[in-house]
């Protein structure tokens, strides 16, 4: 995936080293985790035999079909929302998706909204109004990853530009890569489009843009965005023009890429959001050995999750920990435990 995802973000990408083995390879995998439209694009111009592409390009058809419902729905969402007096702000999904050469490129699934945190109660109700259909937004209490930075101050270097017959406002953007980087790591960059997404923004920056201002906050947090943009570099040849050598010359520790490339060759990974919960899996105790490898933390999630550093320590006593922080956790929920057996 990472050979046919290289540069494929470029309008046009370079093809030459591109063949039809390589896309036969990677497809399933390139389908499953959303690169399919990206493959596709780099792939087109090389040459490669219609039958390998069509299910690439029929990913891509389905995805800017699914990106046009959602883009349709964020006038109102942003309505809702400052009818009862919340501004929002938006990012990932389509403030990254619209940002590509052209529509189903990158696919997202729902419509990510940042409030503040006292204002949640009141966004939620905004959303999903009784007697109303709720729109399909992912609503985040706070800033998420960005949380060691002031909601105000954000809010401050925000964006608003028009969408259909409506003002919406997007991450401005340092705080949008910083924010891309830090979701990524905390998801065990399982999707190689999110290391795409840093790749494009990284090689579009704004001539004014702050490299203080992304840099700044969390020391750990910004090493570990450091390390994210490093990676887009080492991976998929994003160009690093530009960019302060505090982040050109960050060594990444030596199993970085590899644990990267074994999660996105992973087959059998199923991402949060799929998994059958865990209390029913309880219920069921011949299956649940396969239950508790697919939440096994790869090394890089659980180095985000104990809030360590990215360093050359070895991460199977963070993968430990964090799996036992899981457990607890869901120990102590109130579905945590599983309900009886029915009689």
């Amino acid at each position: 995936m990472a050979h046919v995802l290289r540069g494929a973000w470029r309008s046009p990408p370079a093809a030459d080293d591109l063949d039809a083995g390589d896309l036969l390879e990677a497809s399933p995998l390139l389908l499953r985790s959303g690169s399919a439209g990206l493959a596709w694009w780099r792939a087109r111009s090389a040459g490669v035999p219609p039958p390998v592409l069509t299910p690439l390009h029929d990913a891509v058809g389905i995805h800017a079909l699914h990106g046009a419902i959602l883009e349709a729905k964020i006038p109102a969402a942003f309505d809702r929302l400052r009818a009862r007096g919340v501004e929002a702000l938006l990012g990932k999904g389509w403030a990254v998706a619209r940002l590509y050469p052209r529509p189903g490129l990158r696919p997202y699934g729902d419509i990510d909204l940042y409030v503040r945190p006292e204002q949640e109660p009141m966004a939620r109700t905004a959303l999903d109004p009784p007697g109303e259909d709720p729109l399909p937004v992912d609503l985040h209490c706070g800033l998420g990853e960005l949380d060691d930075r002031r909601f105000e101050d954000v809010l401050a270097r925000s964006r608003r530009g028009r969408l259909g017959d409506a003002d919406v406002r997007v991450f401005g953007p340092e705080d949008h890569l910083r924010l891309l980087a830090l979701h990524l790591l905390r998801h065990g960059a399982w999707r190689a489009v999110w290391l795409c997404d840093l790749a494009l923004i990284l090689e579009a920056l704004p001539p004014d843009f702050d490299w203080a201002c992304f840099m700044s906050g969390d020391g750990a947090r910004t090493d570990a965005a450091v390390c994210a943009l490093r990676l887009a570099h080492e991976l998929l040849g994003a160009s690093l023009a530009g960019v302060p050598a505090a982040i050109r010359e960050r060594r990444l520790p030596r199993w970085l890429v590899p644990a990267i490339l074994r999660q996105w060759g992973d087959a059998r990974f199923e991402p949060h959001g799929t998994r059958t919960p865990m209390a029913v899996e309880l219920r069921r105790p011949r299956g649940l050995l396969r239950a508790l490898r697919v939440r096994w933390p790869n090394a890089v999630e659980a180095t985000v999750g104990r809030r360590a550093r990215f360093n050359g320590l070895p991460r199977l006593p963070f993968q430990i920990g964090e799996c036992l922080a899981r457990t607890l956790r869901f120990a102590c929920s109130p579905s945590g435990l599983p309900a009886p057996p029915e009689r």
